[in-house]
C-alpha cells in the first residue's frame, strides 16, 4: 500500500469529505481500493482533487483503477457478444417432421394391409418388420437433416446480431455564450494559470484540459461536449470542467480546487 494512501486513511474519510465535499461512500472505496460503486470518469476526479488537495501522488491508485476499468469494459463488451439474442425465425421443423410421420404410419398400414389380404387359413401369422424398420430409418434421416438446418439458421443469426456499428461519441467541445456582456475568469488546473476576460459574443476554451471557472452574472448558457446548459441567476456562477464533465460548484469547492485561492 502506497504512502499517500496511508496519509489518507490518518486524515479519516470524514474529514477528506468536509475538505473536498466527495462522498464517504467513494472515499472509502479509494482508501480500500473497491471501485465498483463508481465510475471511471468519477474515479479519476476524485484522484485530482485529493492530489491537488493534499500534494499527493496516487499514481498507483490510478494505474490500478485504470486497469480495472479496462477489465470491466472488456467483460461488458464479452457479454453483449455471447448473449446476443438470436433473430426469431419460422420454424419448419415440426412441420416436416408431422410429414414424416404421416408417412411413416401410411406406409404402417399399407404394409398391415397387404399382409391381411394374404391370409387365406385365418391362422396367425408373424408380421414382416422389415417395411416398417426401413420407414423408420428414412424418418430419421429427414429429422437429423431438418435439426442439422436450424442449428446452421440460428447460428447465422448469432453472427449477424454480434456485428454492430460503433457507437457516435459526440466531438468534445467548452463555449461560455453570454445573453449579455460578462467578465469570466477561467483557471487550467494542470499549471494553475489564470485568465480573465470580457466576453460578449462567445468564449471558447480547449475541451481537452480541466478547468474551473467563475463568471461575473448567472445569464448565459455553456457548450460542454455539444451539450447546452441554460443558466439564469442574477449572482455569479461557478463551475468546474473536468474529465470532460461540466458541474455547477460552491464557494467552498471553487477554492479547494484552486488550491485554496479565492481566485
Amino acid at each position: 500500500m502506497s504512502q499517500a494512501i496511508e496519509k489518507l486513511k490518518e486524515i479519516g474519510a470524514q474529514k477528506i469529505h468536509e475538505t473536498t465535499h466527495i462522498s464517504k461512500l467513494y472515499i472509502q472505496g479509494m482508501l480500500h481500493e473497491t471501485l465498483d460503486d463508481m465510475n471511471r470518469i468519477q474515479f479519476f476526479g476524485f484522484i485530482s482533487i485529493l492530489e491537488r488537495e493534499y500534494h499527493i501522488d496516487l499514481a498507483h491508485l490510478r494505474e490500478k483503477g485504470n486497469k480495472y476499468f479496462n477489465e470491466i469494459s472488456h467483460i461488458e463488451d464479452s457479454k453483449n457478444k455471447i448473449f446476443a439474442a438470436p433473430k426469431k425465425k419460422t420454424n419448419y421443423s415440426l412441420f416436416y417432421i408431422t410429414i414424416a410421420v404421416l408417412i411413416f404410419i401410411a406406409v404402417t398400414a399399407f404394409t398391415i394391409t397387404n399382409f391381411s389380404s394374404a391370409q387365406t387359413d385365418k391362422k396367425v401369422e408373424v408380421l414382416d418388420n422389415s417395411n416398417i424398420d426401413s420407414a423408420t430409418q428414412n424418418m430419421t434421416l429427414i429429422v437429423d437433416k431438418l435439426n442439422a438446418t436450424t442449428i446452421e439458421d440460428e447460428n447465422l443469426s448469432v453472427m449477424e446480431e454480434e456485428i454492430e456499428p460503433e457507437a457516435v461519441l459526440p466531438p468534445k467541445s467548452l463555449k461560455i455564450i453570454p445573453n449579455i456582456k460578462v467578465w469570466v475568469g477561467y483557471i487550467d488546473l494542470q499549471t494553475y494559470k489564470k485568465y480573465q476576460k470580457i466576453v460578449s459574443d462567445e468564449l471558447v476554451l480547449d475541451p481537452e484540459k480541466n478547468w474551473i471557472l467563475v463568471c461575473g452574472h448567472g445569464d448565459l448558457n455553456i457548450e460542454a461536449n455539444s451539450e447546452i446548459h441554460e443558466f439564469k441567476d442574477k449572482n455569479n456562477l461557478k463551475f468546474s470542467y473536468i474529465d470532460g464533465v461540466l458541474k455547477k460548484i460552491t464557494y467552498n469547492e471553487f477554492k479547494n480546487l484552486n488550491r485554496g485561492n479565492k481566485w
